[in-house]
């Protein structure tokens, strides 16, 4: 993380980095719900079309998804000034499974 903080810092020099992208970190026992509720939306859910992760015409809303060995990482575009949404996702056997199935699919 700290990694991708100094990434976008200095890409953007004299751009609040809040004005940029929120981090949302989920680790071990966290779950989708923790998740929505601080994002206001699901995960797990395809905000176009309704499907749910499982349906076979689910598609993640993600711009991007990486892993990271360890975790996964995310980036939500949410507005078209380009503020997205920065997750990362604890690879952890403690750590939501239907998350990580999502991140792995």
């Amino acid at each position: 993380m700290t990694e991708r903080i100094q990434q976008l810092t200095n890409a953007l020099e004299g751009i609040d980095l809040s004005d940029l992208t929120h981090f949302l970190i989920i680790q071990a026992g966290d779950t989708a719900a923790d998740a929505e509720h601080e994002l206001g939306w699901s995960l797990l859910v395809n905000p176009v079309d309704g499907s749910c992760f499982g349906d076979p015409a689910f598609t993640p809303s993600w711009e991007w998804v990486e892993d990271h060995g360890g975790w996964f990482e995310a980036v939500y575009i949410i507005s078209d000034d380009g503020f997205g949404i920065s997750l990362f996702v604890q690879d952890h056997p403690a750590t939501d499974p239907e998350l990580l199935a999502l991140c792995r699919t």
